[in-house]
């Protein structure tokens, strides 16, 4: 399959990636209205963030959840090359500069590796038959199925 137009993925049932029953059946998945994948929209019960806030180890993980960002901020968003104290790379999406300058100024021990995003689409797009909900144990257990 070649990369879906809505959610960036070229696996439509490639997410949820960590705990994926549990994420399943007890987070709010965002579904996309193309190619059907669930892709967890949920905040993180202890620090407040939806997952796409989080840094990702890699761009082709950090795509997995850029839909999410974009519809949780009605707008274009970006996933950026962060480089820390340490060396280590991270990917992390932002939905402005604004935003992204806020985050280095409040977190010194990190840079980015150039001032575009590694990756970003060019305009936010609605999509028709997109559905933001929690599935049902067996619309759950359908899904895993066709993960295998």
């Amino acid at each position: 399959m070649k990369c879906c137009p809505e959610c960036y993925s070229e696996d439509s049932r490639i997410t949820p990636l960590l705990n994926p029953e549990y994420c399943l059946k007890n987070h709010t998945q965002y579904i996309c209205g193309t190619c059907g994948r669930c892709i967890c929209i949920e905040k993180d019960e202890k620090r407040g963030l939806q997952r796409w806030n989080f840094p990702f180890k890699s761009l082709e993980i950090a795509k997995l959840y850029l839909r999410t960002a974009e519809v949780t901020e009605r707008k274009c968003c970006g996933i950026y090359e962060i480089l820390g104290k340490n060396g280590r790379k991270s990917y992390k999406i932002f939905n402005s500069d604004q935003q992204l300058e806020t985050y280095l100024a409040k977190n010194g021990d990190k840079t980015i590796i150039t001032n575009k995003p590694a990756y970003q689409r060019g305009e936010f797009k609605e999509f028709p038959d997109t559905q933001i909900k929690m599935l049902a144990a067996s619309e759950a257990e359908k899904y895993l199925s066709e993960k295998e």
